[in-house]
């Protein structure tokens, strides 16, 4: 419900605007009451009203000295003035404090409720916006983050493809103008890309003059993608990128060969064992022997979770022949034996 605060200093009006509340469908709920502005000012800071109605004419200090304020304090809330026939032309001068309505008095009950309604609804309208609006921002966030991350690894038919997402979801959100918008996505491209490679230069052009047709500016924007993935491409060598993967696929079928070594997988590929050892690495994340050790692992622990053959039988089958070697291992990565971790599977 939407908190309503009442300041005025006759307690009748008090009484009625409470019971007009209350009829609201549980819509609003009437939060505190004030009998002047400087009462009322006070009062702010522990109901934090969403709408106040305040009379005019009030001892100590008036409804319009009240409202211009309580704006400087608090301008998201909705004020309301009531007013009598004789205060009407002073009350349209609260329309530069930026009063929602006016009511005059006696309150009529019907006015009353159609103003509440409107009220209500605008409410509720400014919540779904500001729920879209942040909805907006966290996929913004997440397709920035992925964006990079196929310019990096080269993906032109994917970056395209998310571009087009970005546009056509901008569309819908337009909060900044297109140009701003697309410079912001390309500072965030630079920034990120030059954390994985510091010395990275993606030549972005200064002040580019982007089209104001949302077509022309994807495929502006576009073509400045394709040119980044270039130079990617020449900055990682990602022609070795693609002998890395032809690495791994080899490595997958060949792990139970326990002769499998660095310089059989080099020599798949055609490069030299040094050029071999740090192009995967680099790419992988991981050495070449570890890489190996961890993919015989995992699938060592495949075949005792799933099948019934003997622990030395998993041991042979990944490549160790020396089965003590393959359990202190295999205890090494996992934190128990083989037949331990089978065992528990079993139980489970």
């Amino acid at each position: 419900m939407y908190r309503v605060m009442l300041v005025d200093d006759e307690y009748m009006i008090h009484l009625s605007l409470k019971k007009l509340i209350l009829s609201m469908e549980n819509k609003f709920l009437a939060v505190g009451s004030a009998e002047d502005g400087n009462e009322a000012l006070q009062l702010l800071d522990s109901v934090s009203p969403h709408i106040v109605i305040t009379d005019i004419c009030m001892p100590e200090m008036d409804g319009l000295e009240f409202i211009k304020s309580a704006k400087e304090k608090f301008p998201s809330i909705e004020f309301i003035i009531l007013s009598g026939y004789n205060d009407f032309e002073y009350a349209q001068k609260a329309i530069r404090y930026g009063v929602t309505d006016f009511l005059l008095k006696p309150i009529v009950p019907e006015q009353f409720i159609k103003t509440f309604n409107q009220i209500y609804a605008k409410f509720k309208a400014n919540e779904q916006t500001f729920s879209q609006q942040n909805d907006w921002v966290l996929n913004l966030e997440y397709y920035k983050k992925q964006l990079a991350e196929h310019i990096w690894n080269a993906n032109e038919t994917d970056a395209s493809n998310l571009i087009e997402i970005i546009l056509n979801h901008y569309q819908k959100n337009q909060q900044i103008p297109l140009s701003q918008f697309l410079e912001n996505i390309l500072f965030f491209i630079d920034k990120a890309l030059k954390k994985r490679m510091e010395n990275l230069s993606l030549k972005i052009p200064d002040h580019f003059h982007w089209s104001n047709n949302i077509e022309i500016s994807l495929n502006q924007l576009k073509t400045i993608i394709t040119q980044m993935i270039k130079i990617i491409q020449s900055s990682r060598n990602l022609g070795s990128r693609q002998n890395i993967l032809k690495a791994v696929q080899y490595m997958e079928e060949h792990f139970p060969n326990e002769s499998l070594s660095l310089q059989d997988v080099a020599n798949f590929i055609g490069v030299s064992d040094a050029y071999f050892s740090r192009t995967f690495k680099e790419e992988m994340g991981i050495g070449f022997i570890k890489y190996l050790i961890d993919l015989r692992m995992k699938k060592a622990k495949e075949l005792l979770k799933s099948s019934n053959i003997k622990t030395y039988e998993v041991a042979l089958y990944v490549g160790y022949s020396d089965y003590p070697h393959f359990s202190r291992t295999f205890k090494k990565t996992f934190g128990l034996t083989p037949s331990e971790y089978r065992k528990i599977k079993l139980s489970s």
